[in-house]
């Protein structure tokens, strides 16, 4: 159950070398292909226990050709804890394991050595299984150790993801884990169908005993790196006196377990100082269950399909949005305590128990059966999409859930019709240049990019239009706030599922966070995913802070802005808004057009006294003549640099899978997520209560499996404002169409 020194396995292996080389070592039933036999095999990996030793187990990682790694994690006849490790080579339904060792020399923390590792050949360890009924759950192991006999009845305890039928998107990262400079110690981790990973971790106390601990993940390693809440039991007495009721379980602290190909790393925190020490180092995996390599993904599938229905994450947006689901393809009743349970006081304030049931109807009677097939937005507070009843009728539905409650606040469904589009009619036919010049034509101040982002990271253009003039980017400019957050989040001054209460400080006016309880808990993860998924301006904000406004400015040249000081200082929402509407527009003019020092001083003296936009400081004026030259600006050009530096973390590390889901939570429009493996989109807008729009802008990374990705970008400044969003979708939309045939 724990870590494999490679010195160790290669003495094992050694010890075992006649019958790991043998031709047809593994007996093989009459029939039966190597294929068939080495998964049988493969299948019995993970951990098992006897009941009446509950406190004490072995875990089985069959690696390949039937060769299997045993930890046995237990106790000494005093009650201290112990640990046994050994490689074996089945045959048949047996197991044998001709050497098991025990070591000695450790120590715990800084002053291990591997050099005074000792280890010792203390018996042998046969485990055969019993397939009763196909079933693989009961195995007898019996052993020897320093001379005395005894057997175990095993009954499976785990089963990890790579032996198991579940787990769709999960990683393959069961295995052994260790340091090589720390050849001696090590981790065993089993990730559950369920992604959550179970840990194990054979190591030495601060007096150079064995000791050994063991884990379960606060939440999936899908997310990226996990803490695992460890303890170390005691108690327990080698052998047939072995009494479960003996055993304590002492806290022995908190592990955080990331576990990327590459980078991976295990950071603990002691709960018990006179035992253990806060110590923390970088793993890499020995071996894994089975023969595959363990390998990062360049793409991460965000909803993955299954069975003709994309996967959503577990969320409570996510969650009502399959209850929704369930109710489309039930034909029973829906109850009034049903509703009450789904929709929130909001909802029911406005339609009441009964409009709501038949609005339910209703719409089971127009989709039924509906699946989710074109997931346009998912956050955990919003989804948005395409439908698709079984009689193949299609809807466009939009589901927002309370923060708080979880609880439905607005639910909206319109039919979509087959084979529904954004794009006009007088624009579907229209090549390239014809389309880049139809968007041109949309604004005064267009700016348009699809660029090849190639081997060397930089963006190739296809077709452009003023490309590498600044323009206002609307919250375009959260890209550059992500950036911070990822940065922070690979040097560990953040993690990604860190939680931190709802800012009311800076709950800015309008927004879903602006209307949520402050206080209420989110993560780091879960508001990157809104401040880009809805483009959430408190999440914003609230990363802002968090990441730090010079860390932020501290990338912007590194994520493709040409000229950084446009967007120094780095404004947050309330603090840009307050430039609109809160000052004379001779002092917002004055913050524009001065020094980076001038506006340094102008925002921490006058603007951030102000507070979050909305609650009640600031406000009074309207500076329309700001939205576009006194606002956040770039170029096509830096945003395509801006998405291309965003691929270049590492892969599967937290920040990796941070920005894939952040990114990857919105595509704007339908129909795109089908063309590509990887959609990333940010947008935004600047609009005016009187003259509409003057600012719309879009851009999306797209990719595909073995292919340099595509970049398109399209920002429309037009001062007098009047933009037309439909048919700047419509020519954006034809554009994609370009795009996929590229």
């Amino acid at each position: 159950m724990t870590p494999l020194s490679l010195r160790l396995l290669c003495l094992l292996f050694l010890a075992s070398l006649s019958m790991l080389t043998t031709p047809n070592a593994m007996a093989r039933a009459p029939g039966a292909s190597q294929t068939q036999t080495d998964a049988a095999m493969l299948a019995r990996s993970g951990s098992w226990y006897d009941p009446s030793h509950d406190g004490e187990g072995f875990i089985i990682q069959f690696i390949d050709d039937g060769q299997a790694v045993v930890y046995w994690f237990t106790f000494d006849e005093d009650g201290n804890q112990r640990w046994f490790l050994g490689v074996g080579t089945a045959t048949g339904d047996v197991l044998q394991l001709d050497v098991l060792q025990v070591t000695e020399g450790g120590e715990f923390g800084a002053g291990f050595d591997p050099s005074a590792i000792g280890r010792i050949d203390v018996g042998e360890l046969t485990i055969t299984f019993d397939d009763g009924a196909g079933l693989d759950r009961n195995a007898l192991a019996e052993y020897t150790v320093n001379g005395v006999d005894g057997s175990q009845s095993l009954v499976r305890l785990t089963r990890p993801i790579e032996v198991s039928s579940g787990g769709a998107g999960i990683p393959t990262r069961s295995g052994s884990w260790y340091n090589p400079d720390r050849d001696g110690e090590g981790f065993v981790v089993e990730i559950l169908p369920n992604g959550v990973p179970l840990a194990y971790w054979f190591t030495y106390d601060l007096d150079g005993n064995q000791a050994w601990m063991v884990g379960i993940g606060r939440g999936p390693v899908t997310s990226g790196s996990v803490q695992l809440d460890m303890q170390s039991p005691v108690g327990g007495r080698f052998g047939p006196d072995f009494d479960p009721g003996d055993v304590q379980r002492p806290v022995s602290g908190v592990v955080r377990l990331g576990l990327p190909c590459s980078g991976a790393f295990y950071d603990f925190e002691t709960a018990l100082p006179a035992t253990f020490s806060d110590f923390g180092f970088d793993i890499r995996r020995l071996v894994g269950i089975g023969p595959g390599a363990c390998v990062d993904p360049l793409l991460v599938e965000q909803f993955p399909v299954v069975n003709g229905e994309a996967e959503l994450p577990d969320h409570d947006a996510a969650n009502q949005f399959e209850w929704f689901l369930d109710v489309l393809g039930r034909t029973n009743a829906i109850s009034d305590a049903e509703i009450q349970q789904h929709f929130s006081p909001a909802w029911l304030g406005q339609i009441n128990v009964q409009e709501t049931r038949d609005f339910l109807l209703n719409t089971r009677a127009a989709y039924p059966g509906a699946r989710y097939t074109d997931p346009v937005g998912v956050t955990s507070i919003q989804v948005r999409g395409v439908i698709t009843g079984d009689n193949g009728a299609e809807a466009w539905v939009s589901m927002t859930t309370n923060l708080a409650s979880g609880r439905i606040d607005s639910l909206g469904v319109s039919n979509f019709g087959p084979n529904a589009t954004v794009i006009y009619n007088f624009d579907a036919n229209l090549g390239l240049e014809a389309a880049a010049d139809r968007f041109a034509g949309l604004s005064e101040a267009p700016g348009l990019l699809l660029a090849r982002v190639n081997a060397n990271n930089s963006c190739q253009p296809i077709v452009a239009r003023n490309a590498d003039t600044p323009r206002a980017t609307a919250s375009i400019f959260k890209v550059w706030v992500l950036a911070g957050v990822a940065d922070a989040i690979d040097k560990q001054v953040l993690f990604h599922d860190q939680v931190v209460p709802l800012d009311g400080t800076k709950q800015v006016l309008g927004g879903l966070l602006g209307n949520q309880a402050a206080g209420t808990p989110m993560t780091i993860d879960q508001l990157s995913t809104l401040m880009l998924g809805i483009s959430d301006n408190t999440a914003t904000d609230m990363l802002l802070s968090l990441a730090g406004r010079s860390r932020v400015e501290g990338l912007h040249a590194s994520y493709g802005i040409a000229n950084p000081l446009l967007m120094t200082p780095q404004l947050g929402i309330s603090e840009q808004f307050h430039l609109f509407f809160s000052f004379p527009l001779s002092e917002s003019q004055s913050y524009v057009n001065g020094t980076v020092a001038f506006r340094r001083n102008f925002l921490e003296t006058r603007i951030i006294p102000l507070g979050a936009w909305g609650q009640g400081g600031g406000g009074g004026y309207n500076h329309e003549s700001l939205y576009i030259d006194g606002s956040w600006q770039a170029s096509p050009m830096a945003v395509c640099r801006a998405f291309a530096r965003h691929r270049l973390h590492p892969r599967g590390s937290d920040a990796a899978l941070l920005v894939e889901r952040a990114l990857g939570a919105e595509s704007a429009q339908p129909n795109v997520r089908e063309e590509w493996d990887r959609v990333w989109y940010k947008g935004g807008s600047l609009t005016s209560g009187v003259n509409g729009d003057l600012v719309l802008t879009h851009a999306w990374l797209l990719e595909r499996e073995g292919e340099r990705p595509l970049v398109l970008v399209g920002m429309s400044n037009n001062q007098p404002g009047g933009l037309d969003q439909f048919l700047i979708q419509s020519i954006l939309g034809r554009l994609l169409e370009l795009a996929a045939a590229q």
